[in-house]
């Protein structure tokens, strides 16, 4: 992608936050994103069908971003650095749990490894103790995100371990 494409892709995604600071994702117009964005519609529309559109590029770029930065952890550590990454870049993850455009980003992030490591110890046949724990742990986070991060994140991890501990004995 070229430079150009990449300032411009740059400024609608500025403007994009910038709007959801003041209003809902369903409330934010393609002409009030451009407007603040400094762009034409046709410049929007050459990149993006919508607002949505935008958020699900950004929600796919921080998925490979944290799939990069957990890849060469310890499955024992990957969990807290996952911790550490949503923490490092809240903001951007709290807008991302509130558009919530289509249960896609938190269904990732159930995905991920550093997630799933922490469910070893739950077995296979059990789906529905397993979705409860994957569910509940993304909850504890989502909450802990809304409420700035206020516990570190090896405590987090801890209160999650322990509620997982309790439910597979």
């Amino acid at each position: 992608m070229n430079r150009k494409i990449q300032m411009t892709k740059k400024f609608i995604r500025l403007a994009l936050f910038e709007c959801l600071k003041e209003k809902d994702i369903n409330k934010i117009t393609i002409s009030s994103l451009c407007e603040k964005a400094d762009i034409n519609r046709s410049t929007f529309y050459k990149y993006y069908g919508s607002q949505y559109d935008v958020i699900k590029e950004m929600e796919q770029e921080v998925i490979q971003l944290i799939n990069e930065q957990l890849n060469d952890q310890p499955k024992e550590t990957s969990f807290i650095q996952l911790l550490q990454f949503l923490k490092s870049n809240k903001e951007t993850i709290k807008i991302f749990f509130e558009c919530n455009v289509d249960n896609e980003f938190p269904k990732q992030v159930l995905a991920l490894d550093s997630i799933n490591n922490q469910l070893e110890q739950v077995s296979q046949n059990d789906p529905y103790i397993k979705n409860y724990i994957l569910f509940g742990s993304l909850a504890t986070i989502q909450q802990w995100i809304d409420a700035g991060c206020i516990e570190s994140c090896e405590e987090i991890a801890n209160i999650i371990n322990s509620i997982v501990d309790k439910l597979v004995r």
